[in-house]
């Protein structure tokens, strides 16, 4: 696999801002989970420290943090000489991976990642030449230990940009190319059924799907198509398409969506205290475009994941030109929606995100006094949720089939945070969503479970980071 020398990464001082977060290297795509150990995680795409561009993105990093600002690097999980199966891409084929998605479920994780092969018939114009890009699945016992390919290629997923979305009924989600989705079977590994075409009502969507959910409502965000290059003399054209994050909201996850406007302006917009392109009144990196966006909530704020080229500019350039695109890094700021719930746009920063500090157990132990199911709902009264707690665990007996159990807030019917899908007696966990402040909490278990099914143990967990 070749690579190309591009701009030298030679300044060696110390990158003097705390944006972008990781500064050891260059990352891009990052993918932010909260995880069990109650830590953000992230998984980034890897832009080669020579450069070459998008053809030589090889492997992907996780990383993780307790604060949203001080970030370990847990190495490589994967290599693209993991997914070819060998120390050497087949003749005449030039492969990649591009931006991924990590999810936890059921003890297990997984890496959903895009495959993307382009021949090399055609000389060296990359227009000329064909592409391909589908989207397979590895798996790991831990983060931070190498993932091993489960399902090199998941039937029905052409193109890029996989995203992985639990809702709070259990039902599983991929989105992925351009404008497709499809719901996950529980082996996170086959799409259940035929895949959608998304509705967006705005010809500017493209690529880089990421799913959220707020107050019953969902949320898509997007990269937008954009025209290039930008003009160094006029970097705001009115008549040229930008390279943004823009987003729209639907009450189901599969649209219709209806557009609502900017989440991210092209980066560097409004960046006002930084370094000055030279004789503009402008960041260097200002001049660079396209974009990818993860959203993730941690104790009570949300945060938005992209990318810029600021890093770059400082080793490479001192911070007197652009530094290279295509050695990107990641950055996070807050996201703030008004009393609406629209999103006003991310205010970029240098500065970063304050430091989030977190004083409360781990997890919670319910007290399962009386384990036999009655009409189907135990109530577990006054649970103090403090800031946010992100799974929970139960410990069941006595299923003969494959059964789910809800839970809600306050009432029986009441606000749904997450749900366990219970396929044999053990341990099934499951992801929470908006599990803060104090509430009585319901498990209520659907019309599968059995009179003799006993609930041994339960808890609610990840409240503070390990």
């Amino acid at each position: 696999m070749a690579t190309y020398a591009q701009k030298k990464n030679s300044n060696t001082k110390t990158y003097p801002y705390a944006n972008p977060v990781i500064k050891h290297m260059y990352t891009a795509d990052a993918s932010p989970h909260v995880m069990p150990d109650g830590r953000v995680w992230m998984v980034t795409s890897v832009d080669h420290e020579d450069g070459g561009g998008y053809s030589t993105m090889h492997s992907y990093h996780t990383f993780s943090s307790k604060d949203m600002v001080n970030w370990t690097d847990h190495g490589e999980i994967l290599n693209i000489y993991d997914v070819i199966g060998k120390n050497e891409e087949p003749q005449g084929e030039d492969w990649a991976l591009w931006a991924p998605d990590m999810v936890y479920y059921e003890g297990k994780y997984y890496l959903y990642f895009p495959v993307r092969i382009l021949y090399k018939e055609g000389g060296y114009d990359e227009k000329n030449r064909k592409t391909i890009a589908y989207t397979a699945v590895a798996v790991s016992d831990s983060p931070d230990k190498k993932f091993k390919v489960i399902n090199p290629k998941i039937e029905g997923t052409n193109g890029i940009d996989p995203a992985v979305f639990i809702d709070d009924d259990g039902q599983k989600y991929l989105y992925y190319g351009s404008h497709m989705a499809a719901k996950l079977k529980d082996n996170m590994t086959e799409l259940d059924g035929k895949p959608v075409t998304l509705e967006v009502d705005d010809e500017r969507f493209m690529e880089a799907i990421w799913m959220n959910k707020k107050a019953g409502k969902y949320y898509i965000s997007y990269h937008t198509h954009y025209d290039k290059p930008i003009d160094p003399e006029n970097p705001d054209d009115l008549f040229r398409k930008k390279s943004r994050l823009d987003y729209g909201v639907s009450d189901n996850p599969l649209g219709p969506f209806e557009y609502k406007g900017i989440m991210n302006y092209e980066l560097g917009v409004n960046v006002n205290d930084g370094p000055k392109y030279p004789g503009k009144n402008y960041v260097p990196w200002r001049l660079y475009q396209s974009n990818h966006g993860g959203i993730v909530e941690y104790h009570g704020e949300e945060y938005l994941f992209y990318h810029t080229s600021a890093l770059s500019s400082w080793r490479q350039d001192d911070f007197k030109d652009a530094g290279t695109w295509t050695q990107r890094s990641v950055c996070i700021d807050k996201i703030v929606y008004d009393e609406s719930g629209q999103i006003r746009p991310v205010q970029q920063t240098l500065s970063g995100v304050p430091p989030v500090s977190i004083n409360q157990p781990f997890e919670i132990n319910l007290d399962v006094k009386s384990n036999n199911i009655k009409d189907n709902t135990i109530e577990f009264k006054n649970i103090d949720l403090g800031s946010g707690y992100y799974y929970a665990g139960i410990n069941i007996k006595g299923i003969i089939t494959p059964t789910k159990c809800a839970i809600h807030l306050d009432q029986p019917n009441g606000e749904l945070i997450g749900t366990f899908i219970i396929k044999k007696d053990g341990v099934s966990e499951t992801l929470l969503r908006n599990a803060n402040g104090k509430h009585n909490v319901y498990f209520v278990f659907d019309n599968n479970s059995s009179p003799n099914t006993k609930l041994i143990s339960a808890k609610i967990f990840a409240g503070s980071p390990k």
